[in-house]
Parts: structure tokens; C-alpha cells; sequence
């Protein structure tokens, strides 16, 4: 685990990234992951949907809190065989299922009741507006990569400006920005 400011340097909008953790530049804080599997915690989704599972550290949080939810599944998409290969390794013992492909080809199989959309960062925006008729109102999504340094900050002020989502932003290092979905979507009847 090193500092984040290894990764990120200092910014008006997180003056301080060297009080968050990571383990590389790529993967999510420890923090952030640690918020993540709370979330799920608080918010006992039946069906969660991760993207970008890279090494499996943040789809092992949520599998851990699932478990000790007593119910719920997790699906997590990684393109890259060696990484969804440890991810999988990682999760074995958990309600987790890793798929190798890309996110926006995903298909859910259930209402999306928990998002963790953290997967190459010009495709987050792309992977909301796919997964959104899987998610019905309330449903909260989480987004990685989104302080200013980053273009996910600007494109998902399309979905503000629609109406689709409310959102709040969390100052971390990279910027996490928590959504939450406002009208159903056509499918969430599944």
C-alpha cells in the first residue's frame, strides 16, 4: 500500500492525497473501497453490478459485505484475462461472479440495485446511460475517477442536466461521486 499522492498530486479540489491509500495507480483507494463495500452494507442490494473489477480488490470488499449482508450477488466486469483471472482467484469463496468481456456488452440478468462503475474512464458514462433502464428510482450508483482532473467529472453533467440522477461529489483523490437514480427504468420490472 503506498500514499495516493504517489498518484495523484495535490488540487484544490483534495488538497491532501497523501492520507489515502492505494495500491497502485489504477486501482480504487483503500478508503474508497472501504466506502464502497459500506455502502453496500447500508444498502442490502440484491443484485450489484461492478465494472472495471481490475485485480479483484473492490469486488472482494463488496463480496465480503454481501455475505455478511446474508444475501445478494455480485457481478463484476474485467476485460483483461489476467486481471479477471486474480479476481476471480480472489472472490472464489464469495457471492461474486467475475465476467471477462466489456462492460457495455453486459446484459444484466435482474435489477441493477447497487452500481460500482470503475472501468476505463472514458466508458463510465457510457456504462450509466446502459445500465440506467436496469435501475429503478433510488437506486444508487457510485463513480470512480470523477474529480475535475478527470473528463468523467464533465460528462456526467449530461445526466444532471437531464434529470436522470442527483449527485453528490466526495473530495477524494481521484473523486468519487455518488449518484442516485430518479425514475425507473423500462426494464426494472424484471
Amino acid at each position: 500500500m503506498r500514499p495516493e499522492s504517489d498518484f495523484t498530486p495535490p488540487s484544490a479540489f483534495c488538497p491532501h492525497p497523501g492520507r489515502w491509500t492505494a495500491i497502485d495507480g489504477e486501482s480504487s483507494e483503500r478508503e474508497v473501497t472501504e466506502l464502497v463495500a459500506a455502502l453496500v452494507r447500508a444498502l442490502q442490494p440484491d443484485y450489484a453490478v461492478e465494472t472495471g473489477t481490475a485485480f479483484g480488490h473492490t469486488a472482494e470488499a463488496i463480496g465480503v459485505a454481501l455475505r455478511r449482508n446474508g444475501h445478494g450477488r455480485l457481478v463484476t466486469i474485467e476485460m483483461d484475462e489476467t486481471r479477471a483471472a486474480e479476481a476471480e482467484e480472489r472472490c472464489a469463496q464469495l457471492p461474486v461472479k467475475v465476467l471477462r468481456r466489456r462492460s457495455l456488452d453486459f446484459v444484466p440478468e435482474a435489477p441493477i440495485q447497487f452500481a460500482w462503475l470503475d472501468s476505463g474512464i472514458l466508458d463510465r458514462d457510457r456504462e450509466l446511460r446502459r445500465f440506467l433502464p436496469w435501475m429503478a428510482a433510488g437506486t444508487v450508483v457510485a463513480v470512480h475517477d470523477t474529480g475535475p482532473q478527470h473528463p468523467v467529472h464533465a460528462r456526467l453533467q449530461e445526466f444532471l442536466r437531464e434529470g436522470l440522477v442527483r449527485a453528490v461529489r466526495l473530495r477524494t483523490p481521484r473523486g468519487v461521486t455518488i449518484l442516485e437514480v430518479v425514475a425507473d427504468g423500462i426494464h426494472s420490472a424484471l
